[in-house]
């Protein structure tokens, strides 16, 4: 155990104070949502607060944006994050305004400021989702932002993969979310659903919504099409184009990607949990949302944590804090990479 604490200690030392700040604000983000939750399971009061959304969104997006920053450099940074907005409000702004990409939707006012129709908060969230799935897919099997191929053909196709796998872990998390934001239980706390399906869709047609605002009830299965769609392109191009070896190598700072994609599936899914208290008012059967969020999210989590283990013992099951814990977190490594 003294090993295995002063390998610990070690890791952490490793860091500079910037990496050690900001595992430090996603560890700080960790506490304070569970602090909230046990409070409201103990006043039986989920805090279905928009304002303490839009704040954690944009703390994640903060957080994401400096990691990036630690781990790409400040082109790779400003190419990912831009490419990020500019595809998934192109996205909304169609979805919005025209009815296609997604299906017909229309956003409300509770989420706040909107661009084109299309609230600030919604932009912020897609880009933080977005490098959470990316990055941690990326510690996950020890790319470090290395292309593979030898030939163009070879790199796009592996560009297409690491696209598509993206998307697929940021649309899980739209298999919660969407029934979580369009539920008629934001009426019981005093506002309206953050948007609304005006042809609704098969996708858990049972769930209670606002049926003046979606008489058939549902999600189309065209949504989900579009979430998968917009980080795939999103993706695609920034792998294609500006995707850059990592900076920083084998230092626990690489598991800021998974911090933030499991506490992406906490925060939401403690809080469709805790919609179940407004039973006849929208919370009904709120648990099966929560399930599918979390069978859906938490293999990748599971993997993740499979790695982590394995890096900290060997395969025998015995410590071997000089090949194991280091190469996860005591090692750092610093690449060069183009800032």
């Amino acid at each position: 155990m003294r090993k295995r604490v002063a390998v610990a200690v070690s890791a952490w030392k490793r860091m500079s104070l910037s990496q050690q700040a900001l595992m430090g604000l996603i560890v700080f983000f960790w506490a304070a949502a569970s602090l909230a939750h046990l409070l409201a399971w103990l006043r039986h009061d989920p805090p279905l607060k928009v304002e303490l959304v839009i704040f954690t969104n944009a703390g994640l997006l903060a957080m994401a944006v400096w990691h990036s920053l630690e781990i790409k450099g400040k082109r790779a940074t400003a190419a990912f994050f831009g490419i990020a907005v500019l595809v998934s409000w192109i996205c909304e702004f169609i979805g919005h305004n025209r009815g296609w990409f997604f299906g017909s939707y229309h956003y409300t006012d509770t989420l706040g400021w909107r661009i084109g129709g299309v609230p600030a908060v919604i932009i912020v969230t897609w880009s933080s989702v977005m490098y959470a799935a990316f990055m941690l897919l990326d510690w996950l099997l020890d790319l470090n932002g290395e292309a593979r191929g030898r030939s163009r053909l070879g790199r796009a196709l592996w560009s297409v993969l690491l696209a598509a796998s993206t998307a697929t872990m940021v649309c899980a998390w739209d298999l919660m979310i969407d029934p979580f934001a369009t539920s008629s239980v934001w009426r019981a706390v005093g506002k309206e659903p953050w948007w609304y399906w005006m042809k609704g869709g098969p996708y858990l047609r049972g769930l209670e919504v606002p049926r003046d605002l979606n008489p058939a009830g549902g999600v189309p299965i065209g949504n989900f099409v579009g979430w998968w769609l917009a980080p795939f392109i999103a993706v695609l191009i920034f792998c294609l184009f500006f995707q850059r070896p990592n900076r920083v190598r084998g230092s626990v700072f690489n598991l800021f990607p998974l911090l933030s994609y499991s506490f992406i599936l906490f925060s939401v899914g403690v809080l469709v949990l805790e919609m179940q208290w407004y039973a006849g008012q929208g919370g009904d059967d709120m648990v099966q949302v929560a399930l599918i969020g979390f069978f859906t999210m938490m293999p990748v989590i599971c993997c993740s944590l499979v790695k982590l283990a394995r890096d900290c013992w060997d395969r025998s099951g015995e410590e071997a804090p000089e090949e194991g814990c280091a190469a996860a977190g005591n090692a750092v490594e610093e690449a060069p990479g183009v800032g």
